[in-house]
């Protein structure tokens, strides 16, 4: 007839016709058949029976055109011959058997030569490292380049002490919202045991924790409440099993904050300090609690603690941050001694006068309005 399909064995233009016409029909169904059995029916079937399936299918399809071209000897025929040897060799039909068929139990000859190591220290320094780093690298995350360590940049690079700015610091994850505190500084905890570990061999320091500037930041008393449970967190997760929060001496001469046999001085910063106070925040919008291991002071030759200062002539580290400080407009309390409870420093009452201090050490409800906190007289 005179349809699109008429064809003649005489004509091999006819011919390559009617093979250029199926291949254009049945790449749709070629098409269709592999994604109904590769996209469409899902995965947990057999897909050792559908990839076999389709394998088969295309082998008859190269065969098909081979036999419609190979009346005459031209290119079209060459082709044929081409995709049939291809679907031949090339597409494999057991490409999913390999490891069904696998013998899952290994050889046992190797094994027989090994025997037993009852202590954990002879297991062989290759094998610990192994283990050790692949558990470090799934717990841990990038604590130089964090949304925690940004956040706190203001604050270090406008603060007045004269080795901030090139401090190197490490952050803690990034705050999320839908956990608790607790939850967030446990996600942390790998990385803090890290930074400590090596840092005083990289000159590491500090390591920051951030809260919530709305609910912890705009009071300074719901702030101290946030930094003990931050510190509490720490000092129940210290793997030296010391647990310093849990002293009964906490408020007293010789507690130090400390974890993984480190002790370590504590700062905290948050929006509530206004511009005139040493804690000011710079603008940023969330609260902070910095660690610094006291290795990190003897490292930037800070000296020993002195009552007296030079205000004229400074010479010392000491001395030049003092002097900063005061000449910036935030000047904080000097004591007379240079022994007293160290925890009455962590969180500064908004009126750094040494009068009162703000006892955040205890969980209680905050003071009423108006309360500028405790008497130092009360200890």
């Amino acid at each position: 007839g005179d349809g699109v399909f008429s064809w003649s064995i005489n004509d091999p233009m006819s011919l390559r016709s009617l093979f250029v016409d199926c291949c254009s029909l049945l790449s749709i169904p070629v098409f269709l058949l592999y994604k109904i059995l590769f996209a469409w029916i899902p995965w947990q079937l057999n897909l050792k029976w559908r990839w076999s399936f389709f394998v088969d299918c295309c082998r008859l399809l190269s065969l098909l055109a081979l036999l419609l071209c190979s009346i005459f000897s031209n290119w079209y025929s060459f082709s044929a011959l081409i995709c049939t040897l291809a679907s031949l060799y090339l597409l494999d039909r057991s490409k999913y058997d390999k490891k069904r068929n696998a013998d899952p139990f290994p050889d046992p000859q190797p094994y027989k030569q090994l025997k037993r190591i009852r202590d954990e220290e002879k297991i062989p320094a290759a094998v610990k490292e192994t283990f050790v780093n692949q558990i470090v690298d799934f717990t841990l995350y990038d604590a130089e380049n964090c949304q925690t360590k940004r956040n706190f940049e203001p604050i270090q690079m406008n603060t007045h002490c004269t080795f901030a700015k090139k401090a190197v610091l490490w952050g803690a994850r990034d705050y999320d919202t839908s956990l608790s505190i607790e939850q967030n500084v446990e996600r942390s905890i790998p990385a803090l045991i890290k930074f400590l570990a090596i840092g005083e061999h990289l000159h590491l320091d500090g390591f920051v924790f951030e809260l919530p500037g709305e609910e912890f930041g705009q009071d300074v008393h719901k702030f101290g409440q946030g930094v003990r449970r931050i510190l509490k967190c720490i000092s129940d997760h210290d793997p030296a099993g010391y647990h310093c929060m849990n002293k009964s001496y906490l408020n007293k001469i010789g507690w130090t904050f400390e974890f993984s046999e480190i002790p370590i001085f504590v700062t905290t910063f948050a929006p509530c300090y206004p511009s005139n106070h040493s804690r000011f925040a710079f603008g940023t919008k969330n609260a902070f609690v910095l660690l610094q291991p006291m290795y990190s002071f003897v490292i930037h030759d800070i000296g020993k603690d002195t009552p007296l200062t030079n205000w004229d002539n400074p010479t010392t580290i000491r001395d030049k941050i003092r002097v900063a400080y005061k000449e910036n407009g935030r000047p904080y309390h000097i004591r007379k001694v240079v022994v007293y409870p160290t925890a009455h420093d962590i969180v500064k009452p908004l009126e750094d006068s040494g009068l009162t201090l703000v006892e955040w050490w205890k969980s209680e409800e905050p003071p009423k309005d108006g309360d500028k906190g405790t008497s130092v007289e009360n200890y």
